[in-house]
């Protein structure tokens, strides 16, 4: 191996370790030397100790100096041990190269200040202490040449080391007296010269170090290459042994390699012969046959295809894999067949492969295949390698069977009869519809004639038509009257046709039959279902606008008046949404069965909607008799519905408009009679309006009305009154019932009658009531907060909100995020509210209750209900109703029934609020007839929430 070059040395200046590598070279450098310095700073020290222990220096000074000496030293004797075991990183190396250059100049600085503590400056150069003093000089001295030498090493500790140990003395004696200023400059010139010699020898050190390193990794280099050429000489040497026997290996590998060559040609050629000759009788034997042939390798998944393209029109180049042409040319109901007979056949369930698909020819038509095939060639896992089958066309034989199987099928499950006659028209055969239709079966009819099958005396005639007409035409059709085997008679409608052989001869006579008994009865229902009603039995809205238009011509002829009433069942949507439409649908009928009752010609009453009927009354006399029709049918549907346990109240709303005094033809009489009945509906229900020109005015108002509702949910335009409740027994006022009032932008403040009806009506007031519930509670909470702890709010619930069957957990969600204690909660709820579901209702009141939330029965004695269903009502407190009261005084009816309300409440535990309070005279005679509280504006009338806070606070500081 050649030498290396001088150029592949390494080359390594003196200042190649001036950096990092350097600086620990001369940190271990310096560990090294310290035991030297440690041992003769160890012995100065006791020197020191020794010379001075019969000095005026008290013991203490020179104790703890010495100590503090030794410490340093077993500092800087640790510190060293830990040093030259130290293998960690360079900036840890630099942080024990700072400590221990603090540790060498910690000492050094003790042995200046020793000077200076142990010789004060009366005793300087003084006779009885000069040998003290030039002893411990001479100390100091020697530890500076000492550490200069040791320490020069590290450059900071070298030229610092005469500073700290020197300088103190120096400023010492000059500040002592100006007759030391020559001593004390001789000290500042050792110091001066100690600290260039300090300079060379870290200079010198420095030097040697490069040079050590530059050696060492020089004899590095040396030794990686003399590896490195050595590995070289063996690794070629071995190649070279390979390459030998290689080339001798492949000389005999081509040898052998070409006489098997000669030899498997010679046997190629002649297996290919007569390969050639098989492969040209099995493509006769193939093309003669009409039978596609296949070759599948399963392990590679190609496939070899003969015949393919003369028996589906496929060209080789468009097959490729066997199961994925399968799959994309099989029709998708058919491969899960191939993949299953596949399997069965691989997993020795069967003999063979054998299935039959449709595959899809190329110009796009489905051809039946007949696929049959065998594994040839297995693996030593027992997998299939290899599979040869064949195909065949079976479209044209899978066709004909088809078309004998569907004639057999149409003939035998026809939805009419099918009959066949001989030329002399006597049954051959008939189908099973024949049967069911004429009840005659096929052993009953077979070789008779028609004549004696079932035929009514008066289709003699007809049956001479049908002959002349099958001899002339050879067909016939048309509808008849025939007889089934029971006598009954019904309609047929019969085809009949001749049949003839190809040389012109009658050979059969083939007929067909439907029974038309059902075609008629539907023909008869659709008839009806197109004027009628199929709930009620009255006119639909089609047969109602005929009858209308006909009593409207008749009544302009005659000079008549007619009016027409438009009904709508009031409470009846949310009937139909809670129970369902079966219950809707009955009740429907049973309001029909009403309003048949109340003796109108069933001919005048129509259905023309969901809930809505109309009523024509012809010829009129006055108005009065109109009034007198709206009472009846008002009262009618008033009276509680009773079927399957169920209580229901309904009501209705009539709109009543009249020809010719208001409108002139039919659209604008129903129209007219429309708006009527949808202000009777605002008006509350229960009520009739006629129309009048206004109406329409105030439509258009109430749609804007309307929009500005909607508006005003998403814009928070609602505030809540609230009227306060007294407590008779305490005088102090317990309990505050919310009201809403609307803050409109251009109508200002709305009272709840303005615009809760309309909410009810759009179904808004279950969010306004939402909105209500949660900021009173909110409010109620800031009371509790404010010291008012007892004071309770009440809230009114809707009927829609019950319908809408979402109470509880909309009473929980804001129980929950209010944290408004649930005793503190009052919900109001109508006597009519909990009699529209009583069952269901009193179980969510129920489930109320057991929540703690406190239920009063509002507007108490104006309901439906009978009193025997107050004692299942879950409530606490009736609230009688203003109408008692506002006569209270000057009534004697009324102060009877208020007096009774609250006894039986009484009688059933139950608290009592009289509402509507007003005068002194009232308050009197409710407290002398038990009541527990009242409401009214003779506390106060309902208030903002602050005009509220001043009357609990005024009431607070009264009680004070």
């Amino acid at each position: 191996m050649p030498a290396p070059q001088a150029s592949e040395i390494p080359e390594i200046p003196a200042t190649a370790l001036s950096g990092t590598s350097l600086s620990d070279a001369q940190t271990r450098v310096l560990a090294r030397g310290l035991p030297v310095l440690n041992l003769v700073e160890a012995l100065a020290a006791l020197v020191l100790l020794v010379g001075y222990r019969a000095s005026s220096v008290p013991s203490w000074q020179l104790l703890t100096w010495t100590a503090m000496v030794l410490g340093i030293v077993f500092l800087r004797v640790v510190a060293g041990q830990l040093l030259r075991q130290f293998d960690g990183d360079a900036a840890s190396l630099r942080s024990w190269r700072l400590g221990l250059t603090a540790c060498i100049l910690a000492n050094g600085a003790l042995f200046g200040i020793a000077v200076v503590w142990f010789n004060p400056v009366a005793e300087l150069l003084q006779p009885e202490h000069v040998t003290l003093q030039a002893l411990i000089l001479t100390l100091i001295l020697g530890l500076t040449v000492v550490a200069l030498t040791i320490c020069s090493v590290h450059f900071i500790a070298g030229m610092l080391y005469p500073v700290v140990s020197l300088v103190p003395l120096a400023v010492h004696m000059a500040l002592a007296s100006p007759d030391y200023y020559p001593f004390t400059g001789g000290l500042l010139i050792f110091m001066v010269f100690g600290m260039l010699a300090a300079r060379r020898i870290h200079s010198s050190s420095r030097d040697t170090l490069a040079l050590q390193a530059r050696n060492e990794s020089l004899i590095a280099y040396l030794n990686r290459t003399r590896a490195n050429a050595e590995a070289l000489n063996e690794k070629l040497s071995q190649e070279i042994c390979e390459r030998k026997e290689a080339r001798q290996r492949l000389q005999d590998s081509r040898d052998r390699l070409e006489s098997t060559v000669r030899d498997r040609t010679r046997a190629l050629e002649q297996i290919n012969t007569e390969l050639a000759a098989t492969g040209q009788r099995l493509q006769l034997a193939l093309d003669a046959s009409n039978i596609c042939l296949w070759d599948w390798n399963l392990v590679s998944g190609e496939t070899f295809h003969s015949n393919f393209e003369r028996l589906l029109g496929y060209q080789p180049e468009a097959l490729g894999n066997f199961m994925e042409d399968l799959q994309r040319l099989v029709h998708t109901s058919d491969f899960p067949r191939i993949r299953t007979a596949m399997v069965d056949h691989f997993k020795g369930r069967s003999s063979q492969y054998q299935v039959i698909y449709r595959l899809q020819h190329a110009d796009g038509q489905w051809h039946w295949i007949q696929d049959e095939g065998r594994v040839v060639a297995w693996n030593q896992q027992g997998r299939a390698t290899r599979m040869i089958g064949t195909r065949r066309d079976i479209t044209e034989d899978k066709e004909a069977r088809e078309q004998l199987r569907l004639a057999a099928t149409v003939f035998e499950n026809a939805s009419e009869a099918i009959f066949i006659f001989d030329p002399e028209f006597r049954f051959l055969t008939v189908n099973d519809c024949f049967t069911r239709i004429t009840g005659y079966h096929e052993r009953e009819v077979i070789g008779h004639a028609v004549g004696g099958v079932g035929n009514l005396p008066g289709n003699r005639p007809v049956y001479q038509t049908i002959v002349q007409a099958l001899k002339s035409e050879g067909f016939w059709e048309g509808e008849l009257l025939e007889r089934r085997k029971t006598g009954e008679e019904y309609p047929e409608w019969l085809q009949i046709s001749a049949v003839y052989d190809e040389n012109g001869s009658l050979t059969h006579y083939v007929g067909m039959f439907s029974d038309l008994t059902a075609r008629k009865e539907a023909e008869e229902r659709v008839q009806f279902l197109s004027n009628f009603d199929r709930l009620t039995g009255f006119a639909n809205r089609n047969q109602f606008r005929e009858r209308l238009q006909k009593t409207l011509t008749l009544a302009r002829l005659n000079r008549e008046r007619t009016a027409l009433v438009f009904l709508d069942l009031d409470r009846f949507r949310p009937i139909n949404d809670s129970l369902g439409h079966e219950v809707g649908d009955r009740l429907l009928k049973l309001a029909a069965e009403r309003l048949r009752g109340c003796g109108f010609a069933e001919e005048n009453l129509a259905r023309v909607g969901g809930d809505e009927f109309t009523l024509m009354v012809e010829n009129y006399t006055n108005r009065a008799e109109l009034e007198q029709v709206c009472q009846r049918l008002i009262g009618a549907m008033r009276r509680p519905f009773h079927f399957d346990q169920h209580e229901l109240l309904l009501g209705a709303s009539l709109g009543v408009s009249v020809f010719p005094d208001t409108a002139k033809d039919v659209q604008t009489l129903i129209n007219q009679a429309d708006l009527a009945m949808h202000q009777a509906k605002r008006a509350g229900g229960n009520t009739f309006q006629f129309y009048s020109s206004d109406m329409r005015v105030a439509s258009v108002e109430q749609l804007a009305l309307e929009t500005s509702l909607r508006k005003a949910i998403f814009k928070n335009e609602f505030v809540v009154h609230y009227q306060p409740k007294m407590d008779l027994a305490t005088d102090r006022i317990t309990s505050v019932e919310a009201l809403v009032r609307w803050q409109h932008p251009t109508m200002g403040l709305l009272p709840p009658k303005d615009f809760i009806p309309l909410a009810e009506e759009t179904g808004l007031i279950s969010a306004i009531g939402e909105l209500v519930l949660e900021r009173s509670c909110r409010q109620a909470v800031q009371w509790h907060r404010q010291g008012f702890a007892d004071v309770c709010i009440s809230v009114n619930l809707s009927a829609h909100q019950f319908r809408k069957g979402n109470v509880l957990e909309i009473v929980d969600r804001v129980l929950q995020t209010t944290e408004l204690p649930a005793h503190l909660l009052e919900l109001e709820l109508t006597e009519s509210l909990i009699m529209e579901d009583l069952d269901k209702n009193i179980a969510l009141l129920q489930s109320l209750r057991k929540r703690g939330v406190e239920l009063s029965l509002d507007d108490f004695g104006t309901g439906y209900s009978s009193l025997s269903y107050l004692k299942r009502f879950p409530i606490d407190t009736l609230k009688i109703d203003r109408s008692f009261i506002t006569e209270l005084d000057q009534s004697p009816d009324d102060a009877a029934i208020t007096r009774a309300i609250i006894d039986m409440a009484h009688s059933l535990n139950l608290r009592v609020v009289a509402e509507g309070v007003e005068t002194d005279s009232h308050l009197r005679i409710l407290r002398s007839m038990g009541c527990d509280s009242i409401q009214g504006y003779l506390i106060s009338k309902p208030v903002p929430e602050a005009e509220l806070l001043q009357l609990l606070r005024a009431q607070q500081q009264a009680r004070a």
